[in-house]
């Protein structure tokens, strides 16, 4: 399904500009979105270029065997003002919690492209979320990069299993791909 400029913004913060217009975003992934995962179909036709990447905190496996990545160090929330996000052009180093590896995924796409990832992740600025939507850099080959990630809400669940790489490895089942939000 297509969606319009008129569908992905009722506000008309984003209406500026044209529904042809092509932006890069980066945004780390640890869990079902990574290249080769069960969800990487929501966002595989964006992506240009991907890298192993890495960031401290702590990741959680949640009952429903999708992992949640929480910072205790995350101070920039993503916003409704699409275009500025989009600017990113700085972001923190963490380096509080554990190490985490994921990948850093270049997208490009037209500008709703961070709408419809957001609703995927359940990220409703300014709203109660399943998700955040939070700025930090990660390590890669090329140095320190800032991007976007999603990460659990609050402190992590003490009864949801610590991890540090999803899947892992006794995970015998991988979770069914999630089909609401795209």
């Amino acid at each position: 399904m297509r969606v319009t400029v008129d569908q992905c913004d009722p506000t008309g913060k984003i209406a500026r500009l044209s529904n042809s217009s092509r932006v890069n975003l980066h945004l780390f992934v640890y869990g079902s979105l990574k290249i080769g995962e069960c969800n990487d179909h929501v966002l595989k036709k964006w992506v240009r270029e991907f890298r192993v990447a890495r960031t401290r905190g702590e990741m959680r496996l949640r009952p429903d065997n999708y992992p949640a990545l929480f910072l205790q160090e995350a101070e920039i929330l993503g916003t409704e003002d699409y275009a500025t996000d989009f600017r990113l052009s700085t972001a923190p180093e963490l380096t509080e919690g554990h190490e985490i590896e994921g990948q850093l995924l270049v997208l490009q796409g037209p500008l709703e492209m961070l709408r419809a990832l957001d609703d995927f992740e359940g990220y409703f600025p300014g709203r109660p979320s399943e998700y955040l939507r939070v700025a930090l850099s990660v390590r890669t080959e090329l140095g320190l990069e800032p991007c976007w990630t999603y990460t659990g809400v609050g402190a992590p669940r003490t009864d949801w299993e610590p991890i540090g790489f999803w899947p892992p490895p006794h995970l015998n089942m991988k979770p069914e791909p999630y089909h609401h939000g795209l």
